[in-house]
Protein backbone atom coordinates (compact mmCIF):
# COMPACT_ATOMS: atom_id res chain seq x y z
CA UNK A 1 0.00 0.00 0.00
CA UNK A 2 1.12 3.51 -0.59
CA UNK A 3 1.06 5.93 2.31
CA UNK A 4 1.08 9.75 2.05
CA UNK A 5 1.95 11.13 5.52
CA UNK A 6 2.05 15.41 5.40
CA UNK A 7 3.72 16.69 8.52
CA UNK A 8 4.34 20.25 10.07
CA UNK A 9 6.82 21.29 12.10
CA UNK A 10 5.41 22.21 15.80
CA UNK A 11 5.10 26.24 16.15
CA UNK A 12 7.51 28.23 17.88
CA UNK A 13 10.24 25.35 18.18
CA UNK A 14 13.48 26.84 18.98
CA UNK A 15 16.82 26.93 17.66
CA UNK A 16 17.75 24.11 19.69
CA UNK A 17 14.70 21.82 19.32
CA UNK A 18 15.38 22.20 15.19
CA UNK A 19 19.04 21.06 16.13
CA UNK A 20 17.56 18.18 18.33
CA UNK A 21 15.13 16.97 15.26
CA UNK A 22 17.84 17.23 12.91
CA UNK A 23 20.46 14.98 14.73
CA UNK A 24 17.43 12.57 15.10
CA UNK A 25 16.76 12.76 11.55
CA UNK A 26 20.40 12.57 11.15
CA UNK A 27 20.65 9.37 12.94
CA UNK A 28 17.02 7.20 11.85
CA UNK A 29 18.05 8.21 7.94
CA UNK A 30 15.18 7.59 5.55
CA UNK A 31 11.24 6.43 6.77
CA UNK A 32 11.06 2.40 6.08
CA UNK A 33 9.72 2.05 2.35
CA UNK A 34 10.31 5.95 1.65
CA UNK A 35 9.85 6.45 -2.14
CA UNK A 36 10.21 10.07 -2.13
CA UNK A 37 10.28 12.57 0.74
CA UNK A 38 10.22 16.58 0.02
CA UNK A 39 10.03 19.46 2.21
CA UNK A 40 7.97 22.49 2.10
CA UNK A 41 10.02 25.51 0.42
CA UNK A 42 8.49 27.63 3.42
CA UNK A 43 10.44 25.26 6.57
CA UNK A 44 6.89 24.73 7.91
CA UNK A 45 7.31 20.75 7.22
CA UNK A 46 6.80 18.32 4.00
CA UNK A 47 5.40 15.21 2.69
CA UNK A 48 6.76 11.89 2.35
CA UNK A 49 5.32 8.56 0.65
CA UNK A 50 6.15 5.18 1.35
CA UNK A 51 5.41 1.76 0.43
CA UNK A 52 4.43 -0.60 3.17
CA UNK A 53 2.83 -3.67 3.99
CA UNK A 54 2.42 -2.83 6.96
CA UNK A 55 2.08 0.61 8.64
CA UNK A 56 3.46 0.02 12.49
CA UNK A 57 7.58 0.82 10.89
CA UNK A 58 6.13 4.24 9.77
CA UNK A 59 4.26 4.65 12.94
CA UNK A 60 7.36 3.80 14.96
CA UNK A 61 9.24 6.00 12.64
CA UNK A 62 6.54 9.05 13.10
CA UNK A 63 6.80 8.37 17.07
CA UNK A 64 10.51 9.38 17.06
CA UNK A 65 9.60 12.72 15.85
CA UNK A 66 6.50 13.68 17.60
CA UNK A 67 8.25 16.37 19.57
CA UNK A 68 9.10 18.58 16.73
CA UNK A 69 6.45 17.66 14.32
CA UNK A 70 2.82 17.03 13.46
CA UNK A 71 1.77 13.95 11.13
CA UNK A 72 -1.26 13.38 8.94
CA UNK A 73 -1.13 10.08 6.83
CA UNK A 74 -3.43 8.49 4.60
CA UNK A 75 -3.44 5.54 2.66
CA UNK A 76 -3.55 6.13 -1.05
CA UNK A 77 -4.22 4.38 -4.47
CA UNK A 78 -3.68 5.73 -7.89
CA UNK A 79 -6.49 7.55 -9.99
CA UNK A 80 -6.61 4.13 -12.11
CA UNK A 81 -7.47 2.29 -8.93
CA UNK A 82 -9.65 4.54 -7.80
CA UNK A 83 -12.23 4.47 -10.53
CA UNK A 84 -13.76 1.23 -10.53
CA UNK A 85 -15.10 1.75 -7.03
CA UNK A 86 -16.10 5.53 -7.32
CA UNK A 87 -18.07 3.85 -10.52
CA UNK A 88 -19.32 0.78 -8.00
CA UNK A 89 -20.38 3.17 -5.62
CA UNK A 90 -22.22 5.00 -8.42
CA UNK A 91 -24.18 2.51 -9.70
Amino acid sequence: MLIVTTYRVKPYITKEETAELMAVFAEAGAAPGEIAHYVNTDGGGGVVITEADDILPGYRNNLKYAAWLEFDSSIVVTVDQAVGPILEALA
